[in-house]
């Protein structure tokens, strides 16, 4: 449709950080709004606000399909189509990896992969067969800058987030283009938001308790990091999605803040020293092809 139109934006975690952010501002802007989420009275406030012809609440565990079923079928009723699907529900934990209980970590995967594949499933599904046909679709799945760069003490949440960049690769590569479905991986930084604080933190395990360990430090940074003055807003960075959606040619990766751009800049670095260093080991590895025994003289 065109840029100019209202969406239909089909958001999860709709109830807190960029969620909600999304939440307002597409509505602000005249957008049609789905809102899922495993609590839904933080959206009380702005059901409220406007009308049900233009935003609907649906409690939705990502995690559940039956219910991320539920929950499209309701937007086809409530709606007759979906625009953008921001694929957005997640946890996370702050801990080493010897001091995260195995049953947490398995939960940040649950949710941060699994919720993500259970809603692409049914996003994909949508786009191309129940919006009129050939008008696709955008799919933002959200990723992290830690889906690239490991980080002491969040190596669950960053790899679940890798699992969500390799999945959402290949997925997209799998779409034909007949469908018209686009897809954007976003790798956010630092914000605030109150997830910050929420995360839940298992206690330090005692061999990384020095000052100087990166896991410590990391912990701290944690810390300070919603009373940051420098920190990202989160109100920002959403209309930057905003516009960004808009465009019509979209690339695959959106990495969003200074912290995520620089970054992609240290893996760019790190992968031509990392090339410099390994590539002549790749010079000469195809099986030697020699005459058979018998042609020899």
């Amino acid at each position: 449709m065109p840029p100019s139109e209202p969406k239909v934006w089909f958001i999860t975690g709709a109830a807190s950080g960029f969620g909600k952010a999304m939440v307002a501002l597409a509505l602000a802007r005249g957008d049609s709004v789905v809102a899922a989420d495993l609590r839904i009275n933080p959206l009380d406030e702005v059901a409220a606000r406007f009308p049900s012809d233009q935003f609907l609440v649906v409690r939705t565990d990502v995690t559940k399909p039956d219910d991320i079923k539920a929950a499209f079928t309701s937007a086809k009723n409530a709606f007759g189509r979906i625009d953008i699907v921001y694929n957005n529900a997640g946890r996370g934990v702050i801990g080493e990896v010897e001091s995260v209980p195995e049953e947490i970590a398995r939960a940040v995967m649950e949710v941060n992969f699994w919720g993500v594949v259970n809603v692409s499933k049914a996003a994909v599904r949508f786009f191309r067969e129940e919006n009129p046909k050939g008008s696709g679709g955008t799919l933002l799945q959200v990723s992290s800058m830690l889906g690239f760069e490991g980080c002491a003490a969040l190596s669950y949440y960053s790899a679940s987030k890798h699992a969500v960049e390799g999945y959402s690769q290949s997925l997209a590569a799998e779409l034909l283009p007949e469908w018209n479905i686009k897809f954007v991986i976003l790798e956010s930084g630092w914000h605030r938001t109150d997830i910050i604080r929420e995360t839940p933190r298992a206690p330090a395990h005692p061999a990384y308790q020095d000052p100087s360990s990166p896991a410590h430090l990391t912990r701290v940074a944690i810390d300070n990091l919603y009373n940051d003055p420098n920190i990202q807003d989160v109100d920002k960075a959403s209309l930057a999605i905003y516009e960004f959606v808009q465009l019509e040619e979209k690339p695959l990766h959106f990495p969003l803040g200074k912290d995520t751009v620089q970054a992609v800049k240290r893996r760019i670095d790190t992968m031509k020293h990392t090339l410099e260093v390994c590539e002549r080991f790749s010079n000469d590895l195809l099986k030697d092809r020699t005459a058979p025994a018998s042609l020899k003289v």
